[in-house]
């Protein structure tokens, strides 16, 4: 089957995603306001914005974490065709739609706002590994890129999304409880690393 839009590069792919990511990473600090309230009463309103500063901090560190993995899947993905391009731009949707709910969480700071938050950033995780399986699967990965390397490298994909779908469920029981849930995200990511640099040096995936 002929590929439409295709192309043997993803250079106008990646520099359209750093351009979103560079949009969201400077929206996300839009929505704190100064205080308009008297020097006395700064403090407490300047208190009142914890969760707002609390939900900006967890969306930059993610969203900057996205784009680095982002950038080191690209530097693997040597093609394209129009169904990548979709499923790309889906991405993009995620990620850029991701100053709505922060701010959210941080103006309510309720299980419901937190709900919202984190079903974003499953769907962020879930369409950044959707975008490399399907790459992968494709044959547009590069020569280096083993079968092996590219089903772990999609498993390790789905660990955030994974963890902020089960911070849905703490959410439920206990929200602040909930923002702590998604620091076991790096732990999971070392392992992974270690599981994945054993397996590689393993001679012939034995």
């Amino acid at each position: 089957m002929v590929r439409t839009l295709g192309g043997a590069d993803t250079d106008r792919m990646e520099a359209l995603s750093d351009g979103v990511f560079a949009i969201v990473l400077t929206l996300l600090v839009l929505q704190f306001e100064v205080p308009d309230v008297s020097a006395s009463e700064l403090p407490a309103a300047l208190a009142a914005q914890e969760t707002l500063l609390i939900s900006y901090l967890l969306s930059f560190v993610v969203v900057g974490l996205y784009w680095i993995i982002h950038h080191n899947l690209f530097r693997y993905i040597a093609a394209h065709d129009r169904i990548l391009l979709w499923l790309n731009l889906l991405f993009l949707l995620s990620i850029s739609f991701l100053p709505y709910p922060t701010e959210l969480m941080g103006v309510y700071g309720t299980q419901f706002a937190w709900t919202l938050y984190a079903i974003n950033f499953v769907l962020v995780g879930v369409l950044m590994t959707a975008v490399w399986a399907y790459a992968a699967r494709a044959g547009y990965t590069t020569d280096e890129i083993s079968a092996r390397a590219a089903s772990l490298i999609t498993i390790r994909g789905l660990i955030s999304p994974s963890v902020f779908a089960l911070s849905i469920g703490v959410a439920a029981v206990n929200l602040t409880l909930a923002f702590f849930v998604p620091v076991v995200i790096a732990p999971l990511q070392m392992l992974w690393v270690r599981y994945y640099q054993r397996v590689e040096d393993l001679p012939n995936g034995n």
